[in-house]
């Protein structure tokens, strides 16, 4: 008997899933809808969705049904932080944003991936301010638990993106006794690679060696540094041309052009930089 109330309830919980995604057009993650458009899901749009899904591992057929439910939307930057819809789960393909005072790029999860308990009160979502340009996969909340419920592989692509969040944290924010330089070359190596990610999935993404938007200030916030020690460790990176000294088209402070992704990863691994440049000559 309870295995037939289980089922009825299944059923009841994706009929009202359904009824609500059959709304005249999806709600806005934020409240002022100028700062965010959600774009149509035409043939361009749902392949993209499709292909996002598909990237994570999951069957054809589940993929599909993910990208029904799925919106592709962009965000503009944003000036302050603002707490993110509890009704929805957006996947970052691309951008920087600033959560919590921590900096992410691609393949961040922006909302509560833990499905099956209840939702968290307003003053306890994650503030989130989009430092660049940023596009997303969103979700709505309920219509993921209701797939993720009837299969298996959704379940472990959210485990996965937990336990990938967990290690990410870990090795970027976490307690280091490395040298500033290596911290902040670590983060910009990490965002860059998050970004050729998303690149590979949308055509006309941004330049994956290009990280835009992050201050100075926010890279000292986030990692717990004082600014002038942030501009020290950038203005050594571009000294030893791992990092461009002038832009296009950007604020020198606010964009952050890769010139050698094999030299700023090993910076970020604690290399030196004085034996990174014997080893080139």
């Amino acid at each position: 008997m309870s295995g037939a109330n289980s089922h009825r309830e299944d059923q009841i919980d994706n009929a009202v899933t359904v009824r609500q995604l059959r709304a005249a057009r999806p709600p806005s993650t934020f409240e002022s809808p100028s700062s965010t458009s959600v774009e149509p899901r035409n043939g361009t749009g749902a392949r993209v969705l499709n292909h996002y899904y598909l990237q994570q591992g999951l069957t054809q057929d589940i993929a599909d049904e993910l990208a029904r439910f799925s919106f592709l939307v962009r965000h503009q930057r944003s000036t302050k932080p603002e707490p993110l819809s509890s009704q929805h789960i957006e996947f970052v393909l691309f951008g920087t944003v600033l959560v919590d005072g921590r900096i992410w790029g691609g393949n961040y999860t922006l909302g509560n991936l833990d499905l099956f308990t209840d939702v968290p009160s307003v003053n306890r979502l994650e503030q989130v301010q989009f430092l660049s340009a940023t596009r997303t996969v969103r979700i709505p909340r309920g219509a993921l638990r209701s797939i993720a419920v009837r299969n298996l592989p959704v379940v472990r692509m959210i485990h996965q993106r937990l336990m990938n969040y967990v290690q990410d944290f870990e090795n970027l924010y976490g307690t280091d006794v490395t040298k500033p330089i290596h911290r902040v070359a670590r983060l910009l190596d990490h965002l860059t690679y998050q970004q050729d990610r998303g690149a590979e999935i949308v055509i006309g993404a941004l330049d994956p060696n290009l990280v835009i938007g992050p201050t100075q200030r926010d890279f000292a916030n986030a990692l717990g540094l004082g600014v002038s020690t942030v501009e020290k460790a950038l203005r050594d990176l571009r000294s030893h041309k791992i990092l461009a000294e002038t832009t296009t088209g950007g604020r020198l402070n606010r964009t952050y052009r890769v010139l050698d992704n094999v030299r700023l990863r090993a910076v970020g691994c604690g290399a030196n930089l004085l034996k990174l440049d014997m080893d080139r000559t």
